[in-house]
Formats: structure tokens, sequence, C-alpha cells
């Protein structure tokens, strides 16, 4: 039996989250909300391409704070035949309050008074330190969500600037299934075990020296290194399906404005017909794509990454040929 969920991604990508859970096996979507998706699913989903996935307990109304959501929720038992009552017997759990996804303190008289209705009913034991379960309750726009959490809470940070969600997407956009794809500039694992969960066929991934150190822990099915310039990769030309070009805001790889003409003709040369160029990069780094004649733009998406606005863009090459 299907059973309801909520998955949160980075706001400005709906699309392709949407047409991303489309393509999932035993999913069917409800709705789309900016930065939320509501789906069904046969089992527990694992999407690498979202940020956090919960079952989804109850919906209620858009409410005017969260203490009202509380409160509602603290008179109410009509979320409890979502729990698993065989599973949850001694359980501890915490409740995290939310606005649109970030965690917020509030009343916490109202806080207690829904974790006691939570303990009597279900069996389960509260503990704010180190819990098993995360029940959220999160206060966006279109109504009041009242959440269990799923996988892993405390998920060690990645080194690389590129989140791994992110690059999920970006993969997704690549379409390289079976064909060999090109990451100009690796900022670390992210993107090419993306670009490999994909089914892409050969991987190869220009690095800069910062991350050469680094490469030997990279470890990624027919992923091959090449050490270089993004504007000169020694790749055949004609030989790639897909092409990736992410700077990521705050990391160490990036392009000066001069070079990056150079990676737009490299990209232009090692694609085939109709390849796929897929860049994302802050805004201010876009001058010479939103003016490039090698490629028509098919997509872009504008997001907020670590506090600045970026772009995420797909181009296909055009039939001109180069100069």
């Amino acid at each position: 039996m299907k059973k309801e969920y909520v998955s949160t991604f980075i706001e400005g990508l709906e699309e392709p989250v949407e047409a991303a859970l489309r393509k999932t096996g035993g999913v069917s979507v409800n709705r789309i909300y900016p930065g939320l998706a509501m789906y069904k699913s046969v089992r527990d989903p694992d999407l690498p391409f979202v940020h956090r996935t919960y079952l989804l307990l109850s919906q209620m109304r858009p409410q005017k704070d969260l203490d009202s959501g509380l409160r509602q929720l603290s008179a109410t038992d009509s979320w409890l035949d979502r729990f698993d009552f065989e599973s949850i017997q001694g359980k501890q759990f915490r409740i995290i309050t939310a606005e649109n996804g970030t965690p917020v303190a509030c009343n916490m008289r109202y806080v207690q008074m829904l974790e006691k209705n939570i303990s009597e009913q279900t069996g389960m034991v509260s503990n704010r330190l180190r819990p098993e379960v995360e029940l959220w309750v999160n206060l966006r726009p279109e109504g009041l969500y009242f959440l269990w959490r799923l996988g892993k809470h405390n998920v060690a940070k990645s080194a690389d600037p590129l989140r791994r969600d992110l690059c999920e997407i970006i993969a997704f956009l690549a379409a390289p299934k079976g064909e060999n794809a090109t990451i100009l500039g690796l900022t670390g694992p992210n993107l090419p075990e993306a670009l490999a969960s994909q089914g892409a066929g050969n991987i190869s991934a220009v690095y800069a020296s910062q991350i050469k150190g680094k490469k030997e822990n990279i470890r990624v099915p027919r992923l091959h290194l090449l050490p270089g310039s993004p504007g000169y990769t020694g790749i055949e030309p004609g030989s790639q399906q897909a092409a990736l070009l992410c700077i990521a805001p705050k990391g160490s790889f990036s392009v000066q404005e001069d070079a990056m003409r150079g990676v737009v003709r490299e990209a232009a040369s090692i694609l085939k017909p109709n390849g796929t160029l897929v860049t994302f990069y802050p805004t201010d780094k876009g001058r010479v794509l939103r003016r490039t004649e090698e490629f028509d733009c098919l997509s872009r998406y504008e997001i907020v990454i670590s506090g600045e606005r970026c772009y995420l863009e797909v181009f296909r090459k055009t039939s001109k040929p180069l100069e």
C-alpha cells in the first residue's frame, strides 16, 4: 500500500525535481510547492536529489503561527493511524519546530503538550538529546505539516563545495545514461558519483591543482581523472554526450571571465552533435555563457546556495560550425 511522503529540496528546482520524481519507480506525485514535494510511494523513498524526506503524519490548514499549530496537533489524534505501533514502542523521539524547513524556537509549553500526547498515545519516550526519531512540525504558507523524518539525522559534512542533492539534479539534467560525460573542473566526489548513479558511460574529469592531493580519495566506476585546464582537456572532439561546468560559491575552483570563452569552445568541441552542456555558477560568472553562439539555452533555474544567487542552466550544442 502506498504511503504519503514529503521531501524538501532547493527552491527554484521544482521542474526538474518533479521530472525526477515521476521517473522514480513506485512513486506518484501529488503536489509540488516551492521547495517541497508531496507524493505517494510503495516503499520508504531514498531520493538523493532531495534535501530531506519525511513520512507525512498530518497536514493541516495554514496557521497564524507555530504555537497555534502545536495546540491543534495536541488536541487531536488524527495522525495516529500513520504510526506503525508494532515498531515504535519505547522509541525515543524529539519534536523539531520549523518554518519553511528552518528550525525555529517556539513556546515550550505547547511542545511539551504535544510530547505528552504522543507518549501517551504511542508508547514512545521523549528524549531531546539523543533521539531515535525526529518528528517535525513545519509551518509553510500552504499549510502545517506534521512529519516523521526518514534517513540519517547526523550526516557528516562533505568537503565537496557542491551539495550532493544539487549534483544529482545536475546529472539528471545532463541525461548521460550509457553515454560519455566530462566534468570541466572537478570539485570533489559528489558530481562524478551523481553521474555514475545516472548511468553515465565513461566519465572524464579535469581537476585543478587545488584537488590534486585529494583525488586518490575519489573512487567512482569508469572515472578518468585528467590533469590540466577545462579550456584544453585533450579529449577527442565529438566524443562526449554531456559536459558539465560547475562553479560553486565559495569553492576553490573557478574560471576567470577572460578564460570562460575558451572553456565554452572546448565544451563545444568535445560534445557530439546535439550534446548537452550543463552549467552551474554564481550570477556574476555568466556573462560569456549568456551570449555564446555555440549553444542554445534550453532551460535556466535561478536558486540560492550558500547565501549566493546562482544559475543552473542547460544548453544544447548548436549545428553552427566552430570558427
